[in-house]
């Protein structure tokens, strides 16, 4: 009898061992899913921080390789937020309209017209970006607008165009 209670005993051990080592897996796994922060994660929790300058390259990169269209209007949309909390109407009004293009264009080739996320785009495509870019509009200059539309227009329209030209090779 003596000789079943240590195998009883072994048997209570080597299951705390498994129930210990699939803990650590568990664990690891969930460590490894919150280490893959995109750049988009890092420039948005610096700017939550009030770290604009810090924000801005992971914004910028999130610009050049986004994992979607949206993620692309909204690091447009912080940055014009960090200009304008730094007196930089023109770098704001920029932003602002590049984020407002993009947010329009996602609106306008959604499928998902049922979709709560659209009628949000939508509302920002309509009226919270254009009423931003009016309120800036005298403070930025005529001059400047038309130059800043026509740069941001240019550079979205050859990006789109390049994304096109390099999906048929």
């Amino acid at each position: 009898m003596l000789k079943n209670y240590n195998l009883a005993s072994e048997d209570v051990t080597m299951k705390r061992i498994l129930m210990v080592a699939m803990l650590l897996g568990v664990a690891a796994a969930l460590a490894a899913c919150g280490g893959q922060r995109t750049a988009l994660d890092q420039g948005v929790a610096l700017y939550k921080q009030g770290d604009c300058a810090a924000a801005q390259p992971f914004f910028d990169q999130t610009i050049a390789r986004p994992n979607e269209t949206m993620d692309i209007a909204y690091a447009y949309f912080l940055k014009a937020k960090c200009a304008e909390n730094a007196g930089d109407a023109a770098g704001a009004y920029e932003n602002y309209y590049a984020a407002k293009i993009v947010v329009c264009y996602d609106v306008a080739t959604s499928t998902e017209h049922e979709n709560l996320n659209t009628y949000a785009r939508s509302e920002y495509c309509e009226r919270i970006l254009p009423d931003t870019l009016h309120k800036l509009a005298p403070d930025v200059g005529a001059a400047e607008v038309k130059a800043i539309k026509a740069k941001i227009n240019a550079e979205l329209n050859a990006r789109y165009m390049q994304q096109f030209s390099t999906s048929t090779k």
